[in-house]
């Protein structure tokens, strides 16, 4: 939240409880990609080998495979801003009992 100084405070604690929504949703996208993986692959290559299979398969099999790899993407992605939040907060947490030592011991 601004603060009257034009910063913003935090609460970690609280912060990083609310991001473990993001571990969560990285661990709930990673199991629905798997699951995507193996249900696609389970299908094989079902539409066979004559001209119109072969012309599904133009679009279906890059398509299919481009998204497993979003699904991967958006894990890491996910995973990645989950870290990027437990860095910050142990940032905040660092300076502030910096500064709680360097204030209670005075000059």
């Amino acid at each position: 939240m601004p603060d009257g100084a034009g910063g913003f405070t935090a609460e970690p604690e609280a912060v990083m409880t609310g991001a473990t929504g993001l571990k969560i949703a990285a661990d709930q996208l990673e199991d629905a990609g798997k699951e995507l993986r193996d249900a696609l692959a389970a299908q094989g290559e079902c539409w066979g080998n004559d001209d119109s299979g072969k012309e599904f398969a133009k679009d279906y099999v890059p398509g299919s495979q481009g998204a497993v790899e979003a699904f991967g993407s958006l894990v890491e992605g996910l995973r990645a801003l989950y870290q990027n939040v437990e860095t910050a907060m142990t940032t905040i947490t660092a300076a502030e009992d910096q500064a709680a030592t360097t204030f209670t011991k005075g000059p």
